[in-house]
Parts: structure tokens; C-alpha cells; sequence
């Protein structure tokens, strides 16, 4: 049964915390009306692309909105980020359940 805790706390803290990634970028786009804004991913289908893609979402979606150095580079941080998240999370589930 911990197993199966485990595999949907990592699942639920990661997909929150790309939602939030991929969201709070999209508006910081949109404020600044920067036209890399229309490579993100259309709204209808964001949802979709993060689930979908799992963490693979994060790089794919600087890489296709900054197509540069520092879109490679943001992607490679928030990755690692996530994944530090990730971790974070499940050493306190393991906490909490000891």
C-alpha cells in the first residue's frame, strides 16, 4: 500500500508543481507581450501536454517557447527542480509515515 502512495504523491506534487511552472511563465509572457507566447502551448490542450508528458513537459515546453541557449538552459533548471521537489515530497511522506 506505500508503494501506491508514494507513486501518486510523486505524481500529484510534480504535475502541480509543472502546472504552476508552465502557468506562471505563460503570464509572465503574456504581461510583457512577448511573441514567444504563441509557441507555448494553446490552452485547450496544455492540460493535456502536461499530464501526457510528465516531466519531460518542463524541457519540451522552454524549448519550444525560447528556442535558444537559455530556453535550453531554463529547462534543464526547472527539470532538476522538479525532480528536487519530487524528492523533497516523498522523504516527508516517508517521514510522516515512519
Amino acid at each position: 500500500m506505500m508503494d501506491v502512495l508514494e507513486i501518486l504523491v510523486s505524481w500529484a506534487v510534480t504535475t502541480a508543481f509543472m502546472f504552476a511552472v508552465v502557468i506562471l511563465d505563460e503570464r509572465r509572457m503574456d504581461v510583457r507581450d512577448d511573441p514567444r507566447l504563441e509557441r507555448a502551448w494553446p490552452p485547450s490542450s496544455r492540460a493535456s501536454a502536461i499530464v501526457g508528458f510528465g516531466v519531460l513537459a518542463l524541457p519540451l515546453h522552454f524549448l519550444r517557447t525560447r528556442r535558444s541557449l537559455v530556453g535550453l538552459l531554463l529547462a534543464i533548471g526547472f527539470t532538476a527542480l522538479a525532480l528536487v521537489v519530487e524528492a523533497i515530497a516523498l522523504a516527508a511522506l516517508d517521514m510522516a509515515v515512519s
